[in-house]
């Protein structure tokens, strides 16, 4: 019989199911493909032309609900790194992929998992996986099928962008992401997640701002930036109140002075003799603050504009251990990590209860 045993395994079965929307070509004919199935193409191409066809080991391609999995005989021919980088390939059966080219089922040498990579950003995937297992001489590329962005901080995140989300660079999504996960961030909090120079983060970051995607607050190395409006807190502290969320908006004690107002300049007098320090005593440094949060709540970002200092620094050397021994009580005790904050001094006169 014709076509008998059926093939177990084809290229149509591992796109089955890709959602693929309408979208007409230059002569109007609707284009059946995305970026997804170029990549998932690209990726069981690279599986036959790079596999080690005499070794004991066959081919395994898995598609699983969580990830597709490509698994073939034969160790990586260049460093993993510079296969993420791409424009480098050394492939172990040039003659099959040339054949593979020749039939347009292959990209050129060294551009093909790139476009695997840039597939994954679109779709805001976790970033694919490739690992060698050396003790087998076994080589896997695992795409997950996993959001970096949870589905309902993509569905707020649409909402403040609108329809500008999908054409947004990534460095934007991933600013946009950190500023919903940690309520309030600065420039060296988005470095960690990005291969971009601080320079170039500010830019992005600036254009955030002007687009209103962003507001922003301080200056210089104490600038600070978070979603705007209802955004703010997002959904990561669902059991903080939100009338005492949002009560140091009201309060006349509130953490926020604006930088030209009577008791912000108050305050900077106060910090002087820290702030024009290039170092100082910590005994100092922890008056300093007993005193900035006497009779009133404030940010770990204004604590840090007021005495010159990284938040981090003010946070670890300072914030901290002074929560530990009660010089000082947190607005959210409960939630460390909330958004909105804040620190007064404890057994003050005037100390907000």
């Amino acid at each position: 019989m014709p076509g008998w045993p059926p093939n177990p395994f084809s290229y149509e079965r591992l796109v089955e199911g890709l959602n693929v929307p309408f979208r007409l070509d230059s002569e109007s004919v609707r284009v059946g493909e995305t970026h997804l199935h170029q990549a998932l193409r690209e990726a069981l191409v690279n599986t036959l032309a790079h596999a080690d066809h005499e070794a004991a080991q066959g081919i395994i391609v898995t598609k699983r609900p969580d990830a597709f999995v490509f698994r073939n005989a034969g160790r990586l021919r260049v460093p993993v790194e510079r296969l993420y980088e791409g424009g480098v390939s050394d492939p172990r059966n040039p003659s099959l992929q040339k054949m593979f080219q020749m039939l347009g089922l292959g990209e050129k040498s060294g551009s093909g998992f790139p476009k695997i990579l840039r597939a994954w950003r679109e779709q805001q995937w976790l970033i694919p996986l490739v690992s060698e297992a050396l003790d087998l001489e076994i080589t896997s590329l695992t795409l997950p099928l996993a959001s970096l962005i949870p589905e309902a901080v993509e569905r707020e995140l649409r909402e403040l962008v609108g329809n500008a989300y999908a054409q947004l660079p990534e460095l934007d999504r991933i600013i946009l992401l950190l500023a919903h996960r940690f309520g309030e961030i600065g420039n060296a909090d988005v470095q960690p997640y990005c291969r971009e120079h601080p320079r170039d983060i500010g830019t992005h970051l600036k254009s955030l701002v002007d687009h209103g995607w962003l507001s922003r607050s301080g200056q210089a190395r104490g600038t600070r930036y978070r979603l705007p409006g209802h955004l703010e807190t997002g959904q990561l502290f669902p059991d903080a109140d939100p009338e005492e969320a949002s009560s140091e908006h009201k309060d006349a004690d509130s953490e926020h002075y604006e930088p030209d107002s009577e008791q912000y300049e108050e305050l900077m007098a106060m910090a002087a003799p820290v702030r024009e320090k290039g170092r100082a005593d910590k005994a100092l440094v922890r008056d300093t603050i007993v005193s900035l949060c006497a009779g009133r709540f404030l940010s770990l970002r204004t604590l840090a504009e007021l005495l010159n200092r990284e938040p981090d620094s003010v946070r670890n050397h300072y914030i901290t251990p002074m929560l530990r021994v009660g010089l000082i009580r947190a607005r959210f005790p409960e939630h460390p990590n909330h958004p909105q904050q804040a620190y007064s001094a404890v057994d003050t006169p005037g100390a907000p209860k």
